[in-house]
């Protein structure tokens, strides 16, 4: 089995245009969310996405990923001359797609705004994104998208984990892209009283009552170990371990206990300690049944150490960026621990006592962390979990 290095990030999100900007705003403990035009409601926007030529022709979540991915590829120091085409994927996730653009062309066209375009069969196209960063870097190997709710970049990370520790590829360009924010969208997460009212995500504080969001891509460039010394590069983190697994219960609410958290850790720890880890990226959506369930899982797991190991939640900084989040917050785990500290949850100044004792970080905390675990959940019961450490 090959270790898996990480050689380069891109990101774009509420923070701004690229991965520099997210690190300087988890760095001085700021938030990114506010309120934005035309939906009524407090999110965490994104700025427009470069390369208007390359995308013209993609929707918005596409364009996202394809500037975050470009980034990433750019940083990771990957050529035509350093790589075989045939041994270089692409993993794209995301849950809606191109869903909000296809609701305001849909909106445009019953109010009478013209004919269906020619490009309209690949605007509407899922994984158009990873399709575009294909061509723009050569890859000749397998180009996916995939769907799973919250987890989709997750498991995009994940399967390019998988697929570079067998040997099935050398380097794998994975993350993804999201835009939720438009009206009808919105009116569908407030309808299912996900939305916080007041507009503010409290995770695991004892008033949370929802969560705001956010769109933005993240893209990270794994590679062989043995295919990046090669080249002469080095890591600037490891990725050691994946879990995915499913409660089957329920569409909508996580099993109390937090089974499916406590199942994803156990295989991406790989019947391993969690004594390494320093940090919880948690998935932290601020929603009273979800931060409970997730809380409970980590205490299975880490038994009385959960209430000496930070735990972050990025959703009140960026907003919840549902499918992309995982990869947004892979980038932002990446940048702190390459940083020596921990982001603060902001926006929360008390934990809820009826969670097991645990120690969410309120304040930015300088700390060199070894590794970080990251948590992800989705409707449908989905659970996904990475390890990453330094080098």
């Amino acid at each position: 089995m090959s270790a898996v290095w990480v050689t380069g990030a891109g990101a774009i999100s509420a923070a701004g245009p690229d991965a520099a900007s997210l690190g300087a705003l988890l760095e001085r403990g700021g938030a990114a969310v506010g309120d934005v035009s035309g939906l009524g409601v407090r999110a965490g926007e994104a700025p427009a996405p470069g390369h208007a030529r390359e995308t013209r022709r993609v929707d918005r979540s596409a364009a996202l990923f394809y500037a975050a991915g470009r980034e990433a590829w750019t940083s990771a120091g990957l050529d035509d001359t350093t790589v075989d085409a045939e041994r270089v994927a692409i993993i794209e996730g995301s849950s809606l797609g191109p869903t909000a653009d296809l609701l305001a062309r849909h909106r445009e066209r019953l109010e009478g705004g013209g004919p269906v375009g020619p490009s309209a069969l690949i605007r509407f196209m899922t994984g158009a994104g990873g399709s575009l960063l294909a061509q723009h870097v050569g890859a000749h190997g397998a180009v996916l998208h995939l769907s799973a709710g919250s987890v989709s970049a997750t498991c995009a990370l994940g399967e390019a984990f998988q697929r570079i520790r067998s040997g099935a590829a050398d380097v794998v360009l994975a993350g993804g892209g999201e835009c939720p924010l438009h009206p009808e969208i919105v009116a569908i997460f407030a309808a299912a009283g996900i939305l916080a009212p007041d507009g503010w995500c409290r995770p695991f504080a004892e008033d949370r009552h929802g969560t705001v969001l956010g769109e933005g891509a993240g893209a990270l460039v794994l590679e062989s170990e043995a295919h990046a010394r090669a080249r002469g590069a080095e890591p600037r983190a490891i990725l050691t371990g994946f879990g995915l697994t499913c409660e089957a219960q329920s569409m909508i609410a996580p099993a109390s206990a937090g089974d499916g958290v406590v199942r994803s850790i156990r295989q991406a720890l790989g019947g391993g300690s969690a004594d390494g880890i320093g940090w919880i990226k948690a998935h932290g959506t601020g929603t009273m049944p979800n931060d409970l369930a997730e809380c409970r899982g980590l205490a299975a797991v880490f038994g009385g150490r959960l209430a000496e190991v930070p735990i972050t939640s990025l959703k009140p900084a960026l907003g919840h960026c549902l499918g992309a989040s995982g990869a947004v917050e892979a980038v932002a785990a990446l940048l702190a621990l390459e940083g020596g500290y921990v982001p603060a949850t902001v926006g929360a100044r008390s934990v809820d006592p009826a969670l097991p004792s645990c120690r969410v970080a309120h304040a930015v905390e300088r700390r060199a962390a070894r590794q970080v675990l990251m948590v992800s959940e989705s409707f449908g019961g989905r659970c996904a979990a990475l390890i990453m450490e330094r080098p």
